[in-house]
């Protein structure tokens, strides 16, 4: 089966049952090279609290994970 012939049956699915499929398939997928401490994850949210313009907007970040992917 196609990627997009399979992408067109899961979108029968129920929201539910679409994301369960999701979560199966990130849990499949091997286990990254590279770890981001919690730490990193809190200075980079008050980072993003003093200076809103090192935000980006989801729609940018999207577009930045797709150009990415190719």
């Amino acid at each position: 089966m196609k990627l997009e012939e399979l992408t067109a049956e899961a979108a029968k699915l129920s929201e539910d049952d679409r994301a369960s499929l999701a979560a199966r398939l990130l849990h499949g997928l091997e286990k990254p090279h590279h770890g981001v401490s919690d730490e990193e994850v809190m200075s980079r949210v008050r980072e993003g609290d003093a200076d809103d313009g090192v935000m980006i907007t989801f729609d940018q970040l999207v577009s930045g994970l797709r150009f990415r992917a190719r």
